[in-house]
């Protein structure tokens, strides 16, 4: 899966109190009652290596727990479709991070693994102990199992996430843009009513600056034109249309640089569609030199 589904996941869970909001709505409550969010504390370290980037991102935070610090780590899925090893790759994953402990020459931390999923197909990966065929009832104390937590947000409405599931704005638009992302065409028709959640949020320096992130990876991960995505956050703010606009050139300009010709021409023919004349596309992206006008 291209990198920047990752990126935008990494934006999202990198802000403390939408992680906090996350974990709340996603733990068992018998666990989320116990954690002490006040030590919530985002950790400057990944347990991924080389096979396993292949499969999910993460990103780790410590917290205390009855006294006990624990890590949960929020894991990124990577794949657009159903992988049954899914299970085998976690127990991989929580294996590395003991390996750090063993390192530190320090206890054994516990792991909570909760992996979050926005491909197409509905997907249950099921336990570790369900990857062995026909497995004898004796033999299975021989082989590890454990829980994790996993989230497919096509198992979740729009309606519910805007409504019931959490709390932040900034969470619930970034959530449902997750599960549509893969339905541009219905996606287009609803930014309107997703962006309309941050409307007191994207007043705020720090809801523009995550406006951006969104406008981003709307740019990068769908065909939407430019137009149309002003369109849908100007009701809520104007700096947004400035914003979405502004993202646009950038990101024309460093396709250009490092030769991502798809995001340049994609951008270029959104402007045709609406119009826009040559001398005015040189003038907004300044490669006149390069459009030859």
């Amino acid at each position: 899966m291209p990198g920047y589904h990752d990126s935008f996941f990494k934006k999202i869970f990198s802000d403390k109190e939408r992680a906090i909001d996350f974990t709340k709505h996603v733990l068992p409550p018998e666990i989320s009652s116990k954690l002490d969010f006040s030590t919530f504390n985002l950790e400057n370290v990944s347990y991924i290596d080389e096979e396993l980037a292949e499969h999910f991102s993460d990103t780790v935070y410590s917290c205390f727990y009855n006294q006990a610090q624990i890590k949960i780590s929020l894991l990124f899925e990577h794949k657009s479709h159903p992988d049954n090893n899914l299970p085998y790759q976690l127990l991989k994953y929580m294996v590395r991070t003991w390996e750090y402990n063993v390192k530190q020459k320090e206890n054994f931390i516990p792991v909570v693994p909760v992996v979050l999923y926005h491909g197409k197909e509905r997907w249950n990966p099921g336990s570790f102990q369900s990857r062995f065929k026909d497995l004898p009832a004796e033999l299975s104390s021989f082989i590890p199992d454990f829980k994790y937590i996993f989230i497919d947000l096509s198992d979740y409405s729009d309606d519910d996430i805007k409504k019931r599931v959490f709390i932040a704005a900034s969470l619930k638009i970034s959530m449902l843009i997750l599960k549509n992302i893969f339905y541009p065409e219905k996606l287009e028709l609803v930014l309107n009513d997703f962006f309309a959640l941050g409307k007191v949020f994207f007043q705020e320096e720090n809801g523009l600056k995550f406006l951006e992130t969104i406008v981003k990876y709307l740019y990068q991960a769908t065909e939407i034109e430019t137009d149309r995505i002003i369109k849908a956050i100007e009701p809520v703010t104007k700096k947004g249309g400035e914003i979405a606009m502004t993202t646009a050139e950038r990101l024309m300009q460093e396709g250009i640089r490092q030769g991502s010709y798809d995001t340049y021409f994609n951008l270029i023919q959104n402007m045709k569609k609406n119009k826009v004349s040559d001398k005015d596309i040189a003038k907004f992206i300044n490669v006149a030199g390069i459009l030859g006008v």
